[in-house]
Protein backbone atom coordinates (compact mmCIF):
# COMPACT_ATOMS: atom_id res chain seq x y z
CA UNK A 1 0.00 0.00 0.00
CA UNK A 2 2.95 2.24 0.67
CA UNK A 3 4.25 1.76 -2.26
CA UNK A 4 1.08 2.66 -4.64
CA UNK A 5 0.63 5.95 -2.47
CA UNK A 6 4.43 6.85 -3.20
CA UNK A 7 4.19 5.76 -6.91
CA UNK A 8 1.16 8.32 -6.93
CA UNK A 9 2.79 11.08 -5.35
CA UNK A 10 5.84 10.49 -7.39
CA UNK A 11 3.78 10.39 -10.40
CA UNK A 12 1.53 13.98 -8.95
CA UNK A 13 4.99 15.45 -8.06
CA UNK A 14 6.39 15.17 -11.69
CA UNK A 15 2.91 16.28 -13.24
CA UNK A 16 2.71 19.52 -10.90
CA UNK A 17 6.33 20.52 -11.83
CA UNK A 18 5.44 20.03 -15.41
CA UNK A 19 1.93 21.96 -15.77
CA UNK A 20 3.90 24.59 -13.69
CA UNK A 21 6.73 25.03 -16.20
CA UNK A 22 4.05 24.94 -19.33
CA UNK A 23 2.20 27.16 -17.39
CA UNK A 24 4.29 29.89 -16.49
CA UNK A 25 6.15 29.41 -20.03
CA UNK A 26 3.87 28.88 -22.56
CA UNK A 27 0.34 30.27 -21.51
CA UNK A 28 1.09 33.15 -18.73
CA UNK A 29 5.11 34.12 -19.47
CA UNK A 30 3.96 37.86 -19.44
CA UNK A 31 2.58 37.96 -16.12
CA UNK A 32 5.00 36.45 -14.60
CA UNK A 33 7.41 38.32 -16.04
CA UNK A 34 5.76 41.36 -14.82
CA UNK A 35 5.83 40.13 -11.66
CA UNK A 36 9.21 38.67 -10.93
CA UNK A 37 11.89 40.19 -13.46
CA UNK A 38 13.82 43.20 -13.00
CA UNK A 39 11.63 46.49 -14.44
CA UNK A 40 12.34 50.07 -15.16
CA UNK A 41 9.99 53.13 -15.38
CA UNK A 42 9.34 55.07 -18.37
CA UNK A 43 6.96 57.49 -19.84
CA UNK A 44 4.15 56.46 -22.13
CA UNK A 45 1.68 58.32 -24.18
CA UNK A 46 -1.74 57.21 -24.62
CA UNK A 47 -3.24 56.93 -28.24
CA UNK A 48 -6.21 54.94 -27.67
CA UNK A 49 -8.69 54.47 -24.88
CA UNK A 50 -12.01 52.40 -25.26
CA UNK A 51 -14.29 49.84 -23.00
CA UNK A 52 -15.02 46.47 -23.16
CA UNK A 53 -18.76 45.16 -22.11
CA UNK A 54 -17.80 41.89 -20.12
CA UNK A 55 -21.38 39.96 -19.59
CA UNK A 56 -20.96 37.10 -17.26
CA UNK A 57 -23.79 34.38 -16.96
CA UNK A 58 -23.99 32.80 -13.49
CA UNK A 59 -26.15 30.11 -11.85
CA UNK A 60 -27.45 28.17 -15.34
CA UNK A 61 -28.95 32.10 -16.43
CA UNK A 62 -30.70 33.06 -12.81
CA UNK A 63 -27.73 35.72 -12.61
CA UNK A 64 -26.45 38.03 -15.21
CA UNK A 65 -23.69 40.23 -14.53
CA UNK A 66 -22.64 43.27 -16.94
CA UNK A 67 -19.67 45.16 -16.13
CA UNK A 68 -17.35 47.59 -18.57
CA UNK A 69 -13.88 47.00 -18.51
CA UNK A 70 -11.86 50.44 -19.63
CA UNK A 71 -8.47 49.63 -21.29
CA UNK A 72 -6.09 52.31 -22.37
CA UNK A 73 -3.16 51.78 -25.58
CA UNK A 74 -0.09 53.48 -25.10
CA UNK A 75 3.49 54.03 -26.56
CA UNK A 76 6.70 54.48 -24.95
CA UNK A 77 10.41 54.44 -26.66
CA UNK A 78 13.17 52.29 -25.10
CA UNK A 79 16.67 52.60 -26.50
CA UNK A 80 15.25 54.80 -29.43
CA UNK A 81 12.77 51.54 -30.42
CA UNK A 82 8.86 52.18 -30.36
CA UNK A 83 6.53 49.50 -28.48
CA UNK A 84 2.48 49.25 -27.92
CA UNK A 85 0.81 48.05 -25.82
CA UNK A 86 -2.70 48.10 -23.79
CA UNK A 87 -3.79 47.55 -20.42
CA UNK A 88 -6.76 47.44 -18.01
CA UNK A 89 -7.20 50.32 -16.09
CA UNK A 90 -9.78 51.45 -13.72
CA UNK A 91 -10.49 54.73 -11.82
CA UNK A 92 -8.50 57.44 -13.69
CA UNK A 93 -10.34 59.07 -15.86
CA UNK A 94 -7.17 59.55 -18.82
CA UNK A 95 -7.28 61.42 -22.46
CA UNK A 96 -5.66 60.61 -25.60
CA UNK A 97 -2.50 61.93 -25.52
CA UNK A 98 -1.89 62.31 -21.48
CA UNK A 99 1.41 61.31 -20.64
CA UNK A 100 1.48 58.27 -17.57
CA UNK A 101 3.92 56.51 -15.99
CA UNK A 102 4.58 53.03 -16.66
CA UNK A 103 7.12 49.80 -15.80
CA UNK A 104 8.37 47.47 -18.38
CA UNK A 105 10.20 44.51 -18.08
CA UNK A 106 14.00 45.31 -18.75
CA UNK A 107 14.67 42.07 -20.55
CA UNK A 108 12.01 42.19 -22.59
CA UNK A 109 10.65 45.98 -23.07
CA UNK A 110 7.81 45.22 -25.02
CA UNK A 111 6.08 43.54 -21.86
CA UNK A 112 4.78 46.96 -19.91
CA UNK A 113 2.10 47.93 -17.75
CA UNK A 114 0.73 51.38 -16.07
CA UNK A 115 2.92 52.11 -12.72
CA UNK A 116 0.91 51.15 -9.81
CA UNK A 117 -1.83 49.27 -12.21
CA UNK A 118 -2.80 45.64 -11.04
CA UNK A 119 -1.05 45.22 -7.65
CA UNK A 120 -3.00 41.76 -6.40
CA UNK A 121 -3.77 40.54 -3.08
CA UNK A 122 -1.45 37.24 -3.70
CA UNK A 123 1.15 36.30 -5.58
CA UNK A 124 1.20 35.26 -9.22
CA UNK A 125 1.85 31.35 -7.27
CA UNK A 126 -1.22 31.52 -4.66
CA UNK A 127 -3.64 33.29 -7.71
CA UNK A 128 -3.01 30.04 -9.61
CA UNK A 129 -2.39 27.26 -7.49
CA UNK A 130 -5.78 25.73 -7.73
CA UNK A 131 -5.63 25.64 -11.53
CA UNK A 132 -2.30 23.88 -11.74
CA UNK A 133 -3.71 21.34 -9.43
CA UNK A 134 -6.50 20.49 -11.35
CA UNK A 135 -4.85 19.91 -14.29
CA UNK A 136 -1.86 18.65 -12.48
CA UNK A 137 -4.65 15.99 -11.12
CA UNK A 138 -5.26 15.48 -14.99
CA UNK A 139 -2.18 15.01 -16.13
CA UNK A 140 -1.49 12.52 -13.69
CA UNK A 141 -4.42 9.95 -14.59
CA UNK A 142 -2.76 10.17 -18.08
CA UNK A 143 0.56 9.17 -17.14
CA UNK A 144 -1.19 6.50 -15.09
CA UNK A 145 -3.72 5.50 -17.91
CA UNK A 146 -0.74 4.80 -19.98
CA UNK A 147 1.70 3.40 -18.42
CA UNK A 148 -1.36 0.73 -17.14
CA UNK A 149 -1.61 0.33 -20.80
CA UNK A 150 1.97 -0.29 -21.27
CA UNK A 151 2.08 -2.39 -18.52
CA UNK A 152 -0.79 -4.64 -20.24
CA UNK A 153 1.04 -4.28 -23.73
CA UNK A 154 2.46 -7.59 -25.29
CA UNK A 155 4.46 -5.76 -27.91
CA UNK A 156 5.81 -3.54 -24.73
CA UNK A 157 6.41 -6.44 -22.02
CA UNK A 158 8.35 -8.28 -25.32
CA UNK A 159 10.67 -5.25 -25.67
CA UNK A 160 11.19 -5.35 -21.59
CA UNK A 161 12.12 -8.97 -21.85
CA UNK A 162 14.45 -8.44 -24.67
CA UNK A 163 16.05 -5.35 -22.67
CA UNK A 164 16.84 -7.42 -19.90
CA UNK A 165 18.42 -9.91 -21.29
Amino acid sequence: MKKINSYFLIIFLISFVVVWLCYIFWLDKKEFDLEFREKETTSAIIFNLGTDQIVEDLYDGRQTNVYDVKFIEYFYFVDGKKYEYGSEYYGNDYSISDKIQIEYVKSNPSISKVKGLKNYSFNYFIRNIIMVSVFSLLLMFGIISVIDFLEKSKIFNRLLYKIRK
